[in-house]
């Protein structure tokens, strides 16, 4: 192993050891992420390569093991490019390059798979470099600013701020993550796919069931959002509305926190009443979801009254 490196929790973390596509797709990242299992048992419900974009594009910010790999056999080509003081690389520049330039040496048609594939990782990242520098770092070459350099361009998103703010449980932000991009099992696309014979909504049994419907106009979902609106005393957010005030305040993340809550339990009772044939009355979850906010804020906020704004929090009913 290369000294200098720290251990990682990767296969693919040690330096000088390129691996196979095929290697890459057997280690099936993306079915423990759906599954918890290696094997593959059912369809994703978001792309694999939307998961892997960072938390501020849309994804989960899990990194691509392809790319990863790519990324860090590219440190062994910023060694040999920069000469670095190492018995390997001598031995690669006296047997292999000699003198020659290193971004335009091809590997004979008898060098090894390995040597073979550094070099097609050189040429992928050659075009980072001008003069002899690194350009995408001011330090120098390292794994992960190759890796960010090899990702796909970077579009920031809005809501990715309402899905991960620090005040939601973690449960509910991971339900509206899947709400955000469509990603859940609702009926109208799983009467596509032959698995229910209608498409109406399992909690109102008025109109199709898809992923605006259940969040929005769902008589049920509304009747949620009357009973919260009671006890925050305003209307109930909506993501338009989050995104369009000031997102350092309590107050926001309060009303962040029982946007996320209601996500998740709304998809919660309806998956209830979809395997159990049990539903609760809109007024005993918006009570489940007052008390989850409410705890949450306790924790988070430790003692309410010496909070700015705290009379807006007790009026809510927090000590």
């Amino acid at each position: 192993m290369v000294t200098g490196f720290k251990e990682g929790t990767m296969p693919f973390r040690y330096l000088g050891v390129p691996i196979k596509a095929e290697d890459l797709q057997n280690l099936n990242a993306k079915n423990y992420l759906w599954d918890g299992s290696s094997e593959y048992h059912r369809v994703p419900m978001v792309a694999w390569d939307k998961v892997t974009l960072p938390k501020k594009g849309g994804g989960l910010g899990i990194r691509r093991a392809d790319t990863w790999n790519i990324a860090t056999v590219g440190k062994l080509v910023d060694w040999i490019y920069c000469k670095a003081d190492r018995l390997w690389i001598k031995w690669v520049s006296d047997v292999y390059i000699k003198e020659k330039d290193w971004f335009c040496y091809t590997p004979p048609a008898d060098a090894t798979w390995v040597w073979k594939n550094i070099c097609k990782v050189k040429d992928k990242l050659k075009t980072g470099y001008t003069n002899g520098t690194w350009t995408v770092s001011s330090k120098g070459y390292s794994i992960r600013s190759g890796y960010d350099w090899l990702a796909p361009d970077l579009v920031p998103l809005d809501w990715p701020a309402i899905v991960w703010n620090n005040w939601n449980i973690p449960k509910h932000s991971m339900t509206t993550w899947l709400r955000m991009h469509e990603g859940m099992n609702v009926k109208s696309k799983l009467m596509r796919y032959g698995c229910c014979p209608d498409d109406l909504c399992l909690l109102c049994q008025l109109q199709p069931e898809t992923v605006e419907h259940l969040f929005t106009s769902c008589v049920y979902a509304t009747k949620v959002q009357s009973c919260l609106a009671k006890w925050y005393g305003g209307g109930f957010p909506t993501v338009t509305g989050l995104l369009a005030t000031q997102k350092d305040s309590i107050q926001w993340k309060v009303r962040v926190a029982m946007f996320n809550a209601f996500t998740y339990s709304i998809w919660y009772q309806r998956n209830n009443a979809r395997v159990n044939d049990v539903l609760l009355r809109p007024e005993l979850v918006a009570a489940r979801i007052e008390e989850e906010v409410k705890r949450r804020i306790k924790v988070k906020c430790g003692s309410v009254a010496d909070q700015p704004g705290c009379g807006w929090l007790q009026n809510m009913g927090m000590n």
